[in-house]
């Protein structure tokens, strides 16, 4: 059954939560991350989740579990969107149609794959903005300069792009020209995955 784009936001932030936390989200982390203040409406949307089979439910603290469910969809056309040509965001190019289609879900999707919602204008100078949403490959190490999501100290969780200085300095470099980096001691940050992706809905 289709989600409603606020039951898809619920349950992408559940994934996101159990994927960096290990366990499942209070009613009250998810009202904060959807800036919902009413518990009555939280459970309307777990409701609805658990009856169109994404999700199940105890009376245990944090007792939401994610049920893994695979949907066959018949259908005539093919999968993905249709490539039709480039577009310029410079020069004039010539409009080109090609018979192609681009899967994006194969291209961004994957058992080690989650979504995170961008709070902040801490990346805007490259174009990860406020409300952004943005595909998190899981890893537990990634490479110099590369955009990660980071836990700080054990419970603040930020993207950034990362830069190993030495054996006892990790610097985490905020892309917005007002801010400052600021370096960290290598135990102070757990790396919980590697940007791949990032999406917007106008």
């Amino acid at each position: 059954m289709m989600l409603t784009e606020r039951e898809q936001d619920t349950l992408n932030f559940i994934k996101s939560y159990i994927s960096l936390n290990q366990k499942a989200p209070r009613l009250v982390d998810i009202g904060e991350a959807l800036e919902i203040k009413a518990m009555a409406h939280i459970s309307r949307l777990l409701t609805a989740l658990e009856d169109k089979g994404h999700i199940e439910r105890s009376r245990a603290n944090r007792g939401i579990s994610l049920l893994h469910q695979t949907q066959t969809i018949t259908t005539d056309a093919e999968p993905g969107l249709p490539l039709l040509g480039r577009i310029a965001a410079g020069v004039p190019i010539e409009a080109v149609a090609d018979e192609e289609t681009i899967d994006i879900n194969a291209m961004l999707a994957g058992n080690d794959h989650f979504v995170l919602k961008v709070e902040g204008q801490s990346m805007q100078d490259i174009g990860i903005m406020d409300q952004d949403w943005v595909v998190i490959k899981s890893a537990q190490s990634a490479r110099n300069l590369e955009i990660v999501a980071v836990m700080i100290n054990g419970w603040e969780t930020t993207l950034k792009r990362i830069q190993y200085i030495d054996e006892e300095t990790t610097r985490l470099i905020p892309e917005n020209s007002e801010l400052d980096s600021i370096d960290y001691h290598p135990d102070q940050l757990t790396i919980q995955g590697i940007l791949v992706g990032q999406f917007r809905r106008y």
